[in-house]
């Protein structure tokens, strides 16, 4: 870099050239929920983010929710039954059982 450059511009120029705005994005397939539906899956997923979050229940890297729920049941460290009957419920769904 130059003594002389007041910007860095001035010294490394623009080789990208910024995508157009006219240019459309694609269109999902995907259906948006009912808003009942979306919130009660929100409160669901959230439940899940706060068995995630409690480190009372063992470390969550590298396992699923499932696995962990049942290694704190294993380890008695009574883990929320709720959690366990949502990922039953969703077990196809990775939003549900990974972490």
């Amino acid at each position: 870099m130059s003594a002389s450059a007041k910007f860095i511009t001035d010294s490394f120029k623009r080789t990208k050239q910024v995508a157009s705005l006219k240019q459309k994005l694609p269109v999902s397939d995907v259906k948006p929920s009912s808003s009942k539906d979306g919130s009660r899956r929100e409160r669901e997923i959230s439940v899940l983010k706060q068995f995630d979050l409690t480190l009372d229940f063992g470390p969550c890297i590298g396992v699923t929710r499932l696995e962990r729920w049942i290694r704190a049941e294993k380890h008695g460290l009574n883990p929320p039954k709720d959690v366990k009957e949502l990922l039953e419920q969703h077990t196809d769904d990775p939003e549900y059982t990974e972490w």
